[in-house]
């Protein structure tokens, strides 16, 4: 089973994978109170473990009544999120009350292929794509990908963090999974399955994107015109690191 929740911040998804009374949470968001009602509705349930996708701060949050358990990603993202521990602190206090704040990026290092619970099977994938040690999820019994901040609908690719080429690169391992899933959950945006946004036509969208971007164009992307104005300044980012490459 499995819940998304999306935050009125950046259509920001916090994902509960439930097997009975065991839960995986991926990268619970956004603000206090949106923290403290999925807390409460977590309430009789274990939080086996936490995931966050990647060491960006909207990803890296916590609330006190998830528990104790362990909270993963993977090697790279879990070093970034240490080394960069006080960035991502201030960063999140946007949103997030100061009681919270010794919890942002509280992440550790996990290694391994597969998820560690009782419940169905959830590997790893990592790459490099938005970000460094970026770790989607797939879950093969209901064929379903968290890609974490890609494969959106409302966000075109953004990769001036980890360079094009990495972008390009964390498509190409995420498509296998992408031409099985019956599902695709964003980091930000809404859950693809339906025929006419497929996670199959997700990929490709990203894909036109990136291409466009290496000839200095991906402006007339459709998420552009329906996005937030920020995503100018992200698509321009972009821009700027393929000329500095």
């Amino acid at each position: 089973m499995l819940d998304v929740f999306t935050s009125s911040v950046m259509m920001t998804n916090s994902c509960v994978i439930r097997s009975a009374s065991d839960v995986i949470l991926v990268d619970p968001a956004w603000t206090t109170a949106e923290l403290g009602r999925l807390a409460a509705h977590l309430s009789g349930s274990t939080v086996v473990c936490g995931w966050a996708t990647h060491a960006h701060h909207d990803h890296v949050l916590w609330h006190p009544g998830f528990g104790d358990g362990p909270r993963y990603a993977t090697p790279a993202a879990a070093r970034i999120a240490l080394e960069h521990q006080a960035r991502l602190e201030q960063a999140a206090t946007a949103h997030v009350a100061w009681e919270l704040i010794p919890l942002v990026a509280r992440v550790e290092v996990f290694d391994g292929r597969t998820l560690p619970w009782d419940g169905p099977e959830v590997q790893v994938v990592s790459h490099s794509g938005h970000a460094p040690g970026h770790g989607a999820l797939w879950i093969p019994d209901s064929k379903t990908l968290i890609a974490g901040d890609m494969l959106s609908d409302v966000e075109i690719p953004i990769f001036a963090e980890t360079g094009w080429r990495a972008y390009v690169d964390g498509l190409a391992t995420l498509e296998p999974y992408v031409r099985q899933a019956e599902e695709v959950i964003p980091g930000h945006g809404r859950r693809s399955s339906a025929a006419g946004d497929s996670p199959v036509s997700r990929w490709e969208a990203d894909m036109a994107y990136l291409e466009q971007a290496a000839t200095g164009g991906g402006h007339d992307d459709p998420r552009m015109s329906s996005g937030p104005a920020w995503l100018w300044d992200s698509h321009h980012e972009n821009l700027r690191s393929m000329a500095a490459a």
